[in-house]
């Protein structure tokens, strides 16, 4: 499922300017090393991108933006997509 995400938002933010800005790595605990070497590779992907390009567009209003995580994203229980079968266990 999360590969299927990933997929549909690699496509999705490009359209609404914000591409590049998305990654997926699998990283293990055991590997601190190439965490260490993905986010400072992401880092310097992001820095080399410049600044966010939606506030040059809606400036304050992202900060007006509802952000808050939905109740069962909060308490960890179903999705937060508001999907019957998630909240229901299936």
């Amino acid at each position: 499922m999360t590969k299927k995400r990933m997929t549909f938002l690699k496509e999705l933010l490009p359209f609404i300017g914000l591409g590049g800005r998305l990654r997926l790595e699998w990283i293990s605990s055991a590997e601190a090393q190439k965490f260490v070497k993905v986010v400072t590779e992401f880092t310097e992907q992001i820095r080399n991108l410049g600044p966010n390009p939606l506030a040059k567009t809606y400036g304050d209003s992202l900060d007006s933006l509802d952000l808050a995580p939905a109740p069962s994203e909060a308490t960890g229980s179903g999705c937060g997509c508001g999907c019957s079968k998630a909240a229901a266990g299936a």
